[in-house]
């Protein structure tokens, strides 16, 4: 009577079947399946993960990896997708549209040892932020509440990392949100894997757009752009969107283009020259202790520790226009 269901579906109705009544002395109560409740305090009451000494995830929390992931001091990250029993993303339209429920978590990891979680999640209300910060013995993580300041830690062998504000938050994705109409932006025609689509997430198929360049260095910078830029160099009217970085405009906006910082002057992309390159200056010098200015460091969130693929990817592609 089931075998139309997806197995993740199948999972997820059997686990609702037993928090309604089926087996009420087992049955946990997860802040996922009404998230107009308040948040908990503790992660392990969210609902993410069967086991959360382990980190195991309950079945109807669907692991994805975006095609072009964002750089975080080096971390590693785990992702979950969360619908409820019978959603699926509306991927119809130009803006993709997530049904009431859906939670987001991405977990940083240094080594195998848990850092933060983040959660972006829909509710009657509309799109909201959470950030859980694990403890040092890993045992559970605690949520950072109100609206949270910016808070550093130490990673193994003394490395910096910072837990993003709640303003930190709402910058980034709601400048992706003023452009592509959801604030959501590890999944989308340019991030969406093949994998995603095949867990049965959407209703109908989506329109996926492959990020390809005219050269492979060229390619390899584009996808670094979609994983690290776009969500504010996206064209918008925002302040924080400046020029866009998109695939089919990045190379048009940068080449030879004179940078619009309020700091200093200067090429955007210069071909043939890292050393005049506002862009590679920004991305790759400006994350050094020791740059003595003008232009601020870019990504400007999140970046403690510099991107050295990113300084390769950039160098690469310069050097070869």
């Amino acid at each position: 009577m089931l075998s139309w269901l997806l197995p993740w579906r199948v999972a997820a109705l059997s686990i609702l079947i037993v928090s309604c009544g089926g087996s009420s002395d087992s049955a946990e109560e997860r802040w996922l399946e009404d998230t107009s409740a308040p948040l908990p305090a503790r992660l392990s009451e969210v609902g993410i993960y069967q086991d959360i000494s382990t980190r195991t995830a309950y079945d109807d929390m669907i692991s994805y990896v975006p095609n072009h992931v964002l750089y975080s001091d080096g971390l590693e990250k785990e992702r979950h997708l969360y619908l409820r029993v019978s959603a699926t993303i509306d991927a119809s339209g130009s803006a993709w549209t997530f049904p009431i429920g859906t939670v987001l978590v991405k977990t940083f990891v240094d080594g195998d040892a848990p850092v933060e979680t983040r959660l972006i999640f829909r509710t009657e209300a509309g799109w909201d932020y959470a950030i859980y910060r694990w403890l040092s013995d890993a045992s559970d993580a605690e949520r950072l509440e109100g609206n949270w300041p910016e808070v550093p830690v130490i990673l193994t062998g003394g490395r910096p990392h910072t837990l993003p504000s709640r303003l930190d938050c709402r910058t980034c994705h709601e400048t992706h949100e003023a452009v592509a109409g959801v604030p959501v932006l590890g999944i989308g025609s340019l991030q969406t894997s093949a994998d995603l689509v095949a867990a049965g997430v959407f209703s109908g198929t989506p329109e996926l757009e492959p990020v390809e360049g005219r050269t492979e260095e060229e390619t390899a910078a584009l996808r670094y752009f979609v994983g690290n830029c776009t969500s504010c160099h996206n064209g918008g009217d925002s302040i924080n969107s400046a020029f866009s970085l998109y695939p089919d405009v990045a190379a048009a906006n940068t080449i030879g283009e004179p940078t619009e910082s309020e700091t200093g002057e200067g090429i955007r992309v210069v071909p043939g020259s890292t050393e005049q390159s506002v862009l590679y200056i920004s991305v790759v010098e400006a994350s050094k202790p020791e740059y003595p200015g003008p232009f601020k460091v870019m990504p400007p969130l999140g970046v403690d520790i510099a991107d050295e693929q990113a300084e390769l990817v950039l160098r690469n592609w310069i050097e070869s226009l």
